[in-house]
């Protein structure tokens, strides 16, 4: 085991390596035929594309002929991805070169890495391990993705942040009604794990206008809508990267309202993330009202994500936090989230910050 660990530039405590597992690296819809896209992702550079016959892939960037970036005017020839500076063509289920300049016959062993792929829920994954193992697992089907719902909105960030602390937020319920004021009391809070998924259910008091309803006060009240509403929502996490939260309540009258964000944290390098926010609500008796609906919810949603950037920025990630009594679901999600690292890298850790807490050059 190598216990020498990464250092992180706002303490001397160590910071764990990216988690294993599946990644969302750009949605199906941001991807066409024949399309390149360069990326970086895990602190290098990949290039992502999909061939003729719509099959998407993920190499890494550079030719191993003369260095070329493949993303950069690279293009797509058949099921090949063609170099740019001497048209040497890689095939994208294997990534090895099919076709050197000139005619001349490919090196032995002449190739690019390939990336595993995994296209599904309108997104195109990519699979990350330390050790360069292939995928032990599959991202499960998300729930309620065929029920009636409007379309997606979708919003994109790129921060300063750790993997680690956009992963646990959500079990964070404590810090909720200080940061967000969605709800004024910190909400009840059940946790159960299952392999690689982890589920949260919340229930909530919130404020009306977190739902996304329309802003009009006198409607809200001829309609005897309340200030805050009985809500529960319901977080599912798909290994590190992929949560889906979702959000029921029932008005006065039997009326219904549903929402649903579909996140993706990615990690850019060790200490950026890429963050996209997939929303939709339950349709509405019309699509203006659904659209509206949905625009309102995202906004506030985006808002309360926003407010957690200054934080994350700032902040240091303490592997030992002096954790109170309602800090038990952080406690528990990292001890599920162990299962995403080579065995004893954060026991190490651990030991690494206790050996400097001790020493007094922890910050």
């Amino acid at each position: 085991m190598n216990a020498r660990l990464p250092i992180y530039d706002r303490s001397t405590a160590p910071q764990l390596p990216y988690p294993r597992g599946w990644y969302a690296i750009v949605d199906s819809a941001d991807l066409a035929r024949s399309e390149v896209k360069p990326v970086k992702v895990f602190g290098r550079e990949v290039v992502v594309f999909r061939t003729e016959d719509g099959e998407a892939h993920v190499v890494n960037a550079f030719c191993p002929h003369l260095g070329a970036h493949l993303g950069y005017g690279g293009r797509v020839v058949g099921d090949r991805l063609r170099c740019p500076f001497h048209g040497w063509e890689f095939e994208g289920r294997s990534g090895v070169c099919k076709k050197a300049a000139h005619g001349d016959p490919a090196p032995a062993k002449a190739g690019v890495k390939r990336w595993h792929v995994s296209e599904h829920s309108g997104i195109v994954f990519v699979w990350y391990h330390d050790e360069g193992a292939p995928p032990d697992h599959e991202l499960p089907p998300q729930p309620d993705f065929d029920l009636e719902w409007g379309p997606w909105q979708t919003s994109s960030w790129e921060c300063k942040a750790r993997i680690q602390d956009v992963g646990e937020n959500d079990t964070d319920v404590s810090h909720s009604p200080i940061m967000h004021g969605l709800t004024d009391e910190m909400p009840e809070l059940e946790m159960e794990t299952n392999g690689i998924v982890c589920d949260l259910t919340m229930q909530i008091r919130a404020r009306r206008d977190s739902f996304g309803l329309p802003d009009v006060p006198w409607a809200l009240n001829l309609l005897r809508v309340p200030k805050t509403i009985p809500a529960t929502v319901k977080v599912r996490r798909s290994g590190f990267s992929m949560g889906l939260i979702r959000q029921f309540s029932e008005l006065p009258g039997g009326f219904k309202i549903r929402t649903q964000s579909f996140m993706s944290t990615t990690p850019i390098d060790a200490q950026h993330v890429r963050i996209v926010a997939r929303h939709r609500v339950g349709k509405l008796p019309s699509r203006r009202l659904t659209r509206l609906a949905c625009k309102t919810y995202a906004k506030i949603f985006d808002t309360t994500i926003e407010e957690d950037f200054e934080v994350w920025e700032h902040k240091i990630y303490r592997m030992r936090p002096l954790a109170s009594k309602s800090d038990w679901a952080v406690v528990r999600f990292r001890k599920w989230a162990r299962q995403f690292y080579a065995e004893g890298v954060c026991e190490d850790a651990i030991r690494h910050e206790d050996e400097m807490r001790k020493a007094g050059t922890l910050l």
